[in-house]
């Protein structure tokens, strides 16, 4: 039996090694024998669209959480006493697992009254901790306590009153049959003690496994457990990986698992080394005078303002574009893609005709224009619901509904009262327009001929204003994504409720969802133009894409949101972790470690990444007018002062 470990830094190469061993394996014999592991559900979109042998069977390429999913349904009759009660499972999306969780949170809201956060984010914390204890083998009855003795600080009754929490949640999902992230996990792993299921795991004859390192205990165990009979492995680690801790990755446990496991065959990448081990070092230990000769040009741009920041660098990147540089090969990447910083660069990269593509992993849907509309539309029709208008944005919807300018949007969204368009007078008429006008009343008889008929469930009627409003603007490419994301979640909230009991009215119930901004608008599709745009993204999400870029500009290089903290009020991804141990107390030490840790690696990860050209953003003030004292800015400087000098570390940026 052939055991191979593919080991290089991240971009050398690897994860292309494998899918070379994946085309050679098909051309020997049928895909259906091969099972291939990867990351994350982008890895596994790119990897399927690359498949075009005309022997191929069966694909069988997963995400950890996908396989899951599909043996748990291939396997739901065995199960006792789910099997017998239900026909199928029903996996709850993470948008409705928290709506779920927040009903049992409010129901002892007082309990968490020291918290300084909200219910929402307690219910993601809390799906979380599941997450976490299931993918490390730890008992969801000790959370709880097991937080509690590791942090002895804090109020035990919190923790007491989160384990009571997730006890009367899991009863609840448990009940109907209905199966999150965690309670999936936990189920799974109980077939890999079962005969007859290590049994079925032989109909495969080759395993490869992407990103062991970014891989959980759980999935090492069922890598383990495929070891034992394929005939053939090939498993791949990153020597500068762990960048997915916080979501369960166990980078140093993969290694003692599998290092010995086989033959370990060095891939070395074509850039060099030294510069992201350089700002590493320098990271962790001070100014460190080690930057190699050989690294990326370092150029730094920066302002005492973070508004004008953003400014010189769109206008950087518009120069790049200009002296020839693809915009494909150009990455902004920022601690946080927020809305100011994504709409200057649009801004900026218009006036050249450059689209934006941001690859971010914490977009909702609710901040996308079209589902804002969809939204409003949704409240206008059911007055009876009686919810507030404090997220949907009625001027911005009428400006996108009725093709208008702002100031005749605010105007009309004026004539909006109890729920009800009001008609125009010949006064308003003539301020707004005979075409706005036109449009307002085509949009007023709309409402009132579905008022006048059955109220219609949440996602055939957003099925039904897409096709006879929305359709006729008509969307770009972008917007027809959110708007069929935002139907398919308000079809899995639908399957939900017939199961879980999610509030009296679920397409109201489903509207409170959307606005707490717990819905998703992460897409696996990218744009049609993919090559002719600039990436803006996040650390993580350019290193779990794989992406590497001619050049790069990071963001806010003076901010504390590069070393992220990990720890927040009800979750703590090292205390749930198989290997802590139960004695031991978490420390602001061990946090400030950690964090500088986080920030090394993501900057480490980046430098390997970039071809030829960084730059370096960097505000005194931020957005909402505090200093900033990071250690990133400080840490290059650090890390180039040996080469250069102090005074020629990092060239300037001109205007």
């Amino acid at each position: 039996m052939e055991r191979m470990l593919l080991v290089g830094p991240g971009g050398a190469g690897k994860t292309e090694k494998l899918w070379q061993h994946y085309s050679a394996l098909a051309g020997k014999d049928r895909t259906d024998s091969i099972l291939v592991l990867l990351w994350n559900a982008r890895d596994v979109r790119d990897w399927r669209e690359r498949v075009d042998f005309p022997w191929a069977g069966p694909i069988h390429v997963y995400t950890y959480f996908g396989w899951v999913q599909r043996e748990i349904r291939r396997c739901w009759s065995r199960l006792e006493p789910w099997g017998e009660m239900w026909l199928e499972p029903e996996f709850l999306t993470v948008e409705t697992s928290q709506f779920a969780m927040l009903k049992h949170i409010q129901a002892r809201q007082g309990d968490f009254a020291g918290l300084v956060t909200s219910p929402e984010r307690l219910a993601i914390q809390l799906g979380s901790c599941l997450v976490l204890a299931s993918l490390n083998g730890i008992a969801f009855s000790e959370i709880g306590s097991r937080l509690a003795s590791a942090m002895p600080e804090k109020d035990s009754k919190i923790y007491k009153s989160a384990q009571q929490v997730l006890n009367s949640y899991i009863a609840e999902v448990e009940k109907t049959g209905t199966l999150d992230y965690g309670l999936a996990v936990a189920l799974y792993r109980g077939f890999l003690d079962e005969p007859w299921y290590r049994q079925d795991l032989r109909q495969f004859k080759h395993l490869l496994a992407d990103d062991i390192d970014e891989q959980s205990p759980a999935a090492h165990e069922l890598i383990a457990a495929l070891l034992e009979h394929v005939d053939q492995a090939v498993l791949t680690f990153s020597t500068d990986g762990g960048h997915a801790g916080f979501f369960g990755a166990d980078a140093r446990g993969g290694w003692h698992r599998f290092g010995a496991s086989g033959k370990v065959m060095p891939v070395r990448p074509q850039r060099g080394l030294g510069a992201g081990r350089a700002v590493y070092t320098s990271v962790l230990s001070g100014n460190v005078p080690v930057f190699p000769r050989v690294r990326p040009e370092v150029e730094l741009v920066h302002e005492d303002l973070r508004s004008e920041l953003l400014d010189r660098v769109g206008e950087r990147v518009v120069r790049l574009l200009g002296q020839g540089v693809p915009a494909g090969e150009i990455a902004i990447i920022a601690p946080l893609a927020d809305k100011v910083l994504e709409h200057t660069l649009a801004f900026h990269l218009k006036e050249v005709g450059v689209p934006l593509n941001v690859l971010t992993k914490n977009r909702r849907l609710i901040d996308e224009p079209y589902v804002r509309a969809m939204m409003t539309l949704a409240l206008l029709a059911h007055p009876h619901w009686q919810l507030d208008w404090g997220v949907p944005d009625l001027a911005q919807s009428l400006q996108l509904l009725l093709k208008l300018d702002p100031v005749r949007a605010w105007l009309l969204s004026r004539q909006v009262r109890d729920y009800n368009l009001a008609p125009l007078e010949l006064w308003q008429r003539e301020r707004v327009g005979f075409r706005a006008a036109q449009g307002y009343d085509l949009l007023r008889q709309w409402l009132d001929s579905y008022r006048q008929g059955p109220e219609e469930p949440i996602d055939l009627f957003f099925q039904r204003v897409f096709g006879e409003l929305l359709s006729r603007l008509p969307p770009a490419r972008d917007d027809l994504v959110v708007c069929r994301q935002l139907l398919v979640s308000a079809r899995k909230f639908l399957n939900t409720t017939r199961r879980i009991d999610l509030g009296p009215d679920t397409g109201a119930a489903f509207i409170r969802m959307l606005s707490a901004g717990t819905v998703a608008a992460e897409s696996l599709l990218e744009p049609a133009n993919r090559e002719r745009a600039v990436i803006l993204t996040t650390p993580y999400a350019y290193i779990s894409g794989h992406l590497s870029s001619t050049v790069q500009v990071w963001m806010d290089c003076t901010s504390r949101r590069w070393f992220q903290q990990d720890v927040r009020e009800l979750i703590n991804p090292h205390v749930l972790n198989a290997h802590w141990p139960k004695e031991e107390i978490w420390t602001d030490d061990y946090s400030q470690t950690v964090s500088l840790q986080n920030g090394a690696r993501a900057a480490r990860a980046l430098l390997r990444r970039c071809g030829k050209h960084l730059i370096v953003a960097a505000a005194n003030i931020d957005s909402q007018g505090f200093e900033q004292d990071g250690q990133l800015l400080e840490a290059l400087y650090g890390a180039l002062v040996g080469e250069e000098g102090s005074e020629n570390a990092i060239s300037a940026g001109t205007k």
